[in-house]
């Protein structure tokens, strides 16, 4: 019983999130075109029933409460209450009209509200509920992310800020001569501002008659707009990898995609190592960054593998954000190259043999595989914070007695 109450209410969890983002797709008409609002909500379906697979017991008793809320609040501020009930529609799809859904629905709604009301009230019947000072008690013990790290010597942080010195300066002479180029030079000013208005477009469609319009240097045109992309413009990548797909046929497009991105990626990387890391520890002070950088010295490369298959998440914000860590080059770059690699594969035969519908579908599964990956990321991060504890001597039993007192 304990285990169907914590899927049902992951469930409906997800379903709510599946409402919230598909309300926000209707202030874009292309991501909404491109995305497919169904696919959204049988995705954070899977993602709800995963979540209640994963976790016996219910960690946030409000959440589901919280997300309808924000949903509700945005549709009735935006006059768009109404669009839940074409959610609804195109999401079973049925053929009725949108008004007979509303009874339904609302129906639906009430029902689904009750059973989680009921979840939350009783929950301690099913589960160990802690008190704000039983919690307080838990987190002081709790190992921190932070301390599972090895740290480093004050010499081996000395030798790393000096190699940073020397590769900041190198990068900064590369920025000054290509803002001077950019700036002084016509063409490749309004060639670089073309490129980013046709990416920005989020229409495969129009990166296609781009990169056609170039002739036979479509691929070199190609290979400078993944890394332009990956530096100066948050756009999902993918664009440009079912672009490739399109004009070069699956296997040699999958092969540009990849080179092309680890070389972005790597430029990413080195950019906010060398100018942003001694500035956002000057900032937030070193500790504020040791629990990031624990993240990415233990689970970067799945963090990496995440945000390659989702395919509406930036990539190269990870690579700024992994180039802002302790987490080494070689380690990066493999775990990009290994991490991105199945991604491009398949994204490159998705885009050069599906299409529509079936092509959607494919990428809603691996969005969806995605996402069962970080559900595993967050269970390995709690297991190894609490499992650090039990082992340490001078926490054993220490918890348990300050909740019996």
């Amino acid at each position: 019983m304990k285990k169907l109450r914590a899927l049902f209410y992951y469930t409906t969890s997800g379903i709510a999130i599946g409402y919230l983002l598909s309300l926000l797709l209707f202030f874009s008409v292309n991501l909404e075109m491109m995305v497919g609002i169904s696919m959204v909500m049988y995705v954070f379906l899977g993602f709800g029933i995963m979540l209640g697979l994963a976790f016996s017991e219910i960690k946030l008793k409000y959440m589901f409460f919280v997300i309808e809320i924000l949903a509700v609040v945005l549709a009735a501020v935006t006059g768009r209450l109404v669009n839940f009930l074409y959610i609804t529609k195109e999401t079973l799809n049925l053929m009725t009209p949108a008004s007979k859904i509303m009874v339904p629905l609302l129906i639906f709604v009430v029902v689904v509200n009750l059973i989680n009301i009921y979840i939350v009230l009783t929950l301690s019947k099913y589960q160990k509920v802690y008190t704000k000072e039983e919690l307080k008690a838990i987190r002081k013990e709790e190992v921190k992310l932070s301390e599972l790290r090895d740290e480093k010597t004050d010499v081996e942080r000395e030798r790393i800020k000096k190699s940073r010195r020397k590769l900041r300066i190198v990068v900064l002479v590369l920025i000054a001569a290509f803002l001077a180029v950019y700036f002084f030079v016509p063409s490749v000013n309004s060639g670089i501002n073309n490129a980013v208005a046709v990416i920005s477009k989020l229409d495969t469609k129009v990166v296609i008659e781009y990169l056609r319009s170039y002739g036979k240097l479509a691929a070199v045109v190609s290979f400078c707009l993944m890394i332009l992309q990956s530096i100066a413009a948050p756009i999902p990548a993918f664009l440009i990898t079912l672009s490739n797909a399109a004009i070069f046929g699956w296997v040699y497009g999958a092969i540009l995609s990849w080179s092309s991105a680890m070389v972005g990626a790597a430029l990413c990387y080195f950019i906010a190592r060398v100018l942003g890391r001694d500035i956002v520890e000057k900032l937030t002070g070193r500790g504020a960054l040791e629990s990031v950088d624990v993240f990415f010295e233990r689970y970067g490369k799945y963090t990496i593998l995440i945000c390659r298959l989702l395919p509406f998440v930036s990539f190269d914000l990870v690579s700024y954000a992994a180039g802002l860590t302790n987490m080494g080059f070689w380690s990066f770059f493999i775990a990009t190259g290994i991490g991105q690699l199945p991604a491009t594969l398949v994204y490159s035969y998705v885009g050069g043999t599906l299409s529509g519908g079936a092509q959607k579908l494919f990428i809603g599964l691996l969005t969806l595989f995605a996402l069962s990956i970080l559900i595993g990321i967050i269970k390995k991060v709690y297991d190894d914070k609490h499992k650090a504890r039990k082992k340490s001597p001078e926490n054993s039993g220490e918890v348990g007695m300050k909740i019996e007192k």
